[in-house]
């Protein structure tokens, strides 16, 4: 009995095993050439910034969800005139809704979406109300969001992540974007105090860096993990919007992922890397990424996890009629496969401590051997135990990658061949099966599941400051400096900007320099080359202003006026020119030197007067903002288009009532 208990426990053992080196061969002779090499991130620029809706759905999150919302409007490279954040609350958790409602005071793009039932119902219901909110919205304020992106109320949204989810929507209808927890930088004193969220780092990094890397690189099932959720539009035009998630699936990200790879419509994963210069000149990878702080008690992690079991080893399919499904290629079976086993692949690692447990006694008391030497099941033992060291070096790479040397040591190397973590995140992973198994055969109280969230928490100023772009980090991006060079000029000790220093030493040139200034100050670069003024629109003092200040009105109104310089303007600055104009409103962007030059020569001579343009006069009547007009004037000097049809690209304005305008002015 001992001996076939034994074998057994091999047998199933080497079973999964060997499904888990399958995936890695296929990272390595697919999914690792697939890391960064995709597409350059110089590239996002070359498309217009389009209308992007954020949606997070938020039940008793007061305590995070302003940290969240604003750092997402102060660290997002992304125009803040083109994204509108949505966020999910209900009319029976009033401290969320008030911390939702001061800041929709401040920023004009955040809305409260008040719920029409009192929470918490569930995730799904969350979002289905918001994205029907989203649609009213897009009615009133005739606009059309390109995509929409899903996030969590506890997420650290990197700056780069929406530029990147506008720029792939326009060649894919669904991306997942890779989710890495934040982690306590580990050390022997905090080893055992975190040990429950660091499981969540290992397993993560393992998933997401490698995982479905493989998956996507197979042309298999590419699951959603609920945050960093792209949407195109393209897609619910096709599918509809009524009711888009199950209401009834505790985990209504996964099956909606599977709902749109049964209708053809695959969900893509991209892994994309950037370069930072460490103060100490170590050049790092940081990957745009979701991140955020997982649970650290066992009960939180516990629940957390049957959630997931559930609700994908039950709740999302079939796996008989998966396998009868036509409509989908044999590796998204096999995936789905790989997923719906975890409510048994789980429970596994219980019987293998007690084989453990069993060989630890054999050290100090005779017992009869379990693997006798020379025995089949020895030497499967002995292959087993290969796959193992395979499995923690696998495990090993991908923690480097993500996180470093330090959280890879001490997540599959303390102790050798045996790791703790490791150890404690399957007794984590078999207790939630447990209790997956235990809902599964007695269900739900009260027969109905409700939002099984956990409780969140927030990182504090100081470490999110780490996540925030610099000007050195932007040129990095846009591959116009390398790590070593730029490095070396911050090492330079005087007062000097950086952009200056890199100008003066060739390195950078101005339009560069100014393209990232740009993005960094939340304006634009644009190329001035019409120096004409709109007539009835220009008066003395405007003139005057732009003298001192040395900027130029690249379009004005009697509303608006958007002014270019070539150096950045204090906030001060832009409240006195807005002071002395009037009920101006007024926007800066940023010209090279020599075009802001030419264009005050322009204002010492007769003016050169034209009537106002089709852009102005779209400000002037409300249909676009500011903001809309200079990103469309940006990408118009790239593409060469006319400017009605890029706004239309953009989705601030519809193909009618651009239309309609262009009548009225005929």
């Amino acid at each position: 009995m001992l001996y076939w208990f034994g074998l057994t426990i091999v047998v199933l053992f080497l079973f999964f095993s060997l499904d888990d080196l399958f995936w890695d061969l296929l990272y390595y002779l697919w999914g690792r050439k697939r890391v960064g090499s995709r597409l350059r991130l110089s590239d996002l620029d070359s498309v217009p910034a389009r209308l992007l809706a954020v949606l997070i759905p938020a039940w008793n999150e007061a305590r995070v969800i302003g940290p969240m919302l604003e750092n997402l409007m102060s660290s997002v490279n992304y125009p803040l005139s083109l994204f509108h954040v949505f966020v999910g609350v209900y009319p029976n958790d009033e401290e969320t809704q008030r911390e939702v409602k001061r800041l929709e005071g401040l920023y004009p793009n955040i809305h409260a979406v008040v719920n029409s039932k009192e929470g918490p119902t569930s995730k799904a219901q969350n979002l289905n109300q918001v994205f029907r909110f989203i649609r009213r919205f897009e009615e009133e304020k005739r606009c059309r969001f390109a995509c929409y992106v899903i996030f969590d109320a506890e997420d650290v949204v990197h700056p780069t992540l929406l530029k990147l989810a506008n720029y792939l929507a326009f060649q894919h209808g669904v991306i997942q974007l890779p989710v890495f927890p934040l982690q306590f930088y580990p050390t022997w004193k905090n080893f055992f105090k975190y040990l429950t969220s660091s499981t969540y780092a290992d397993e993560f990094a393992e998933n997401h860096y490698r995982g479905l890397l493989a998956r996507e690189a197979a042309q298999a099932f590419v699951p959603s993990a609920g945050t960093g959720f792209v949407i195109a539009r393209s897609v619910l035009d096709r599918v509809g919007w009524q009711d888009l998630f199950d209401e009834r699936s505790l985990t209504e990200d996964y099956k909606l992922s599977l709902h749109f790879a049964q209708l053809g419509i695959p969900t893509h994963f991209f892994l994309e890397g950037v370069e930072r210069v460490l103060d100490d000149g170590r050049v790092v990878v940081e990957y745009i990424a979701i991140r955020e702080i997982f649970p650290n008690t066992l009960r939180e992690a516990v629940r957390q996890k049957s959630r997931w079991i559930y609700g994908i080893s039950f709740q999302s399919f079939s796996l008989r009629d998966v396998l009868r499904n036509r409509s989908l290629p044999p590796m998204a079976k096999y995936s789905l496969y790989r997923d719906w086993k975890a409510k048994y692949a789980n429970l596994l690692p219980f019987l293998g401590y007690i084989a453990f447990v069993y060989f630890l006694l054999s050290l100090f008391v005779p017992l009869p051997p379990m693997y006798p030497r020379g025995t089949p099941s020895f030497w499967l033992s002995v292959f087993l135990t290969f796959l193992m060291v395979e499995r923690q070096v696998m495990r090993a790479a991908a923690l480097k990658s993500v996180y470093g040397w330090r959280s890879a040591f001490f997540g599959c190397f303390v102790p050798p061949l045996l790791p703790l973590r490791m150890v404690w995140g399957n007794i984590v992973n078999f207790l939630a099966a447990v209790r997956a198994w235990r809902v599964a055969l007695f269900g739900f109280p009260k027969n109905r599941p409700r939002w099984q969230k956990t409780d969140h928490s927030y990182p504090l100023p100081q470490v999110l400051a780490r996540y925030r772009r610099r000007l050195g980090d932007l040129l990095l991006e846009k591959g116009v400096v390398d790590p070593k060079t730029l490095y070396t000029v911050l090492q330079e000790k005087d007062d000097k900007p950086l952009g200056e220093k890199l100008v003066e030493k060739g390195v950078v040139t101005e339009r560069d320099l100014l393209a990232s200034l740009g993005e960094l100050l939340r304006s634009s670069l644009l190329e001035i080359r019409d120096f004409s003024l709109p007539q009835g629109m220009v008066e003395e003092r405007l003139l005057e202003i732009c003298r001192r200040l040395g900027v130029f009105p690249v379009a004005c109104g009697k509303t608006f006026l958007i002014l270019a310089s070539s150096r950045p303007l204090s906030q001060g600055v832009i409240e006195e020119i807005q002071a002395r104009l009037g009920k101006r409103k007024v926007f800066m962007v940023l010209a090279p030197f020599s075009a802001i030059a030419r264009g005050l020569d322009a204002l010492e001579k007769p003016l050169l007067l034209r009537s106002l343009r089709l852009g102005e006069k779209l400000v002037e009547r409300g249909l676009i903002e500011e903001g809309h007009l200079v990103e469309a004037l940006r990408v118009q000097a790239i593409e060469k288009r006319p400017l009605g049809e890029i706004l239309c690209t953009m989705g601030v304005i519809l193909p009618e009532d651009l239309e309609k305008v262009l009548k009225e002015e005929e």
